[in-house]
């Protein structure tokens, strides 16, 4: 659901060929609200289809929110899109992804993002921490340095032998993130 898709409605023409298959199994991620224009049509595939829809959502933080995708819809508007879908009986992941160190880490935001998700009628919840390929590295960093230049050495540190993040960093996110699941009883 890219910003063009308003105009040439490619994935709805996908999504229309898919209506008239069965026993597809398939699922569409994306971060945009335009997603829920397409719940009918969605739910009618998922009478002889298996489809499941994962939208991402980083915060409900709006400000923070702006930063980090200044041109995706806001959190709010994503929400709804869960409610339209789940409504309309499509099944909903919520994915808080990235999960960026000191940024979106801690318990409390990403407890409300799911809170939220299970509000709205998603199904299932995940997060998983931010991993920095050096092409993305080289548009990231640089945004660090701009909007959070304190933590600028530490992501280096962090990222300079490797994309991934490992030891003790991902296990603990884990582990938040399965109580958060456990709490608002989500998949």
């Amino acid at each position: 659901y890219q910003p063009a898709e308003r105009r040439f409605q490619i994935t709805r023409q996908i999504l229309e060929v898919f209506a008239g298959e069965h026993g597809l199994d398939f699922g569409i991620t994306t971060k945009s609200d335009l997603v829920s224009r397409d719940a009918a049509l969605m739910a009618r595939i998922a009478r002889k289809n298996k489809i499941r829809v994962h939208l991402t959502i980083t915060t409900l933080d709006e400000r923070l929110a702006r930063l980090l995708e200044p041109r995706a819809p806001r959190p709010a508007l994503r929400l709804g899109a869960v409610k339209k879908l789940t409504e309309a009986g499509v099944p909903v992941s919520v994915l808080a992804h990235p999960v960026m160190p000191l940024i979106n880490d801690s318990e409390e935001s990403l407890d409300r993002v799911c809170a939220a998700a299970a509000r709205n009628g998603a199904s299932s919840f995940s997060a998983a921490p931010l991993f920095l390929k050096p092409c993305a590295a080289q548009v990231f960093l640089p945004f660090l340095e701009e909007r959070f230049p304190h933590l600028v050495r530490r992501y280096r540190e962090r990222f300079e032998k490797s994309a991934y993040l490992r030891g003790h960093y991902p296990e603990m996110i884990a582990e938040r993130v399965d109580r958060i699941r456990s709490r608002h009883k989500l998949a």
